[in-house]
């Protein structure tokens, strides 16, 4: 008896100008740049509203060949909150179904990137993945809020330390005085890219 190999597709949506904003969102804190583009997805983007964007981007990008070889795919688990999923396809069209989920770019009026995070011969190895990724979210986020934090009161402190920021613009070792550069030099060097500007 002959097997069908699957595959499946572990993905996250991410989200590059960050949540919708919505009139009663009041919340005082304001989120990490995690938070922004790892954010919820729509409520209105089901798993069938999914499977119908990812058919249109077969459809788009390959034409029929694409939707005869990709058109048994099926997303078994969407998560509208952490904006994961996983689909299962056929071993052979996997690589054409990721493809698709490259070019999707508007998941319900707001850009989006799909992002394929692991592909797994097994639906476990990929829920576990997945679990694994929601873990690595939160640990991320805690810590940008931690350094937030942390981060405010140790830029008053540090604003006057000259040794520190000669360390970063000077010879390479912290404490060591900033080489100054020569106005007349700077100068020169500023004239030279504007001569050459005028030139075309």
């Amino acid at each position: 008896m002959v097997r069908v190999k699957q595959r499946y597709l572990l993905f996250t949506i991410l989200y590059p100008s960050g949540p919708q904003s919505s009139s009663n969102n009041n919340t005082s804190s304001k989120p990490t740049q995690s938070m922004i583009f790892h954010s919820p997805s729509p409520p209105n983007l089901t798993r069938t509203t999914l499977a119908s964007i990812i058919r249109s981007s077969i459809s788009t990008n390959f034409g029929d060949w694409g939707i005869g070889q990709c058109g048994s795919f099926a997303v078994k688990y969407f998560s509208s909150a952490t904006s994961t999923g996983i689909l299962r396809i056929t071993r052979d069209n996997y690589r054409t179904l990721w493809a698709a989920l490259t070019y999707v770019r508007e998941l319900c009026g707001q850009p989006a990137v799909i992002k394929v995070v692991r592909i797994s011969g097994t639906i476990r190895k990929a829920e576990l993945e997945a679990v694994k990724l929601a873990e690595d979210a939160i640990r991320r986020v805690k810590k940008e809020a931690k350094g937030a934090k942390t981060g405010a009161g140790a830029a008053g402190t540090n604003a006057g330390d000259k040794k520190g920021v000669a360390g970063l613009f000077g010879g390479g070792k912290p404490g060591q005085p900033a080489t100054a550069v020569d106005e007349e030099q700077d100068q020169m060097l500023v004239d030279i890219v504007d001569s050459d500007d005028d030139d075309d």
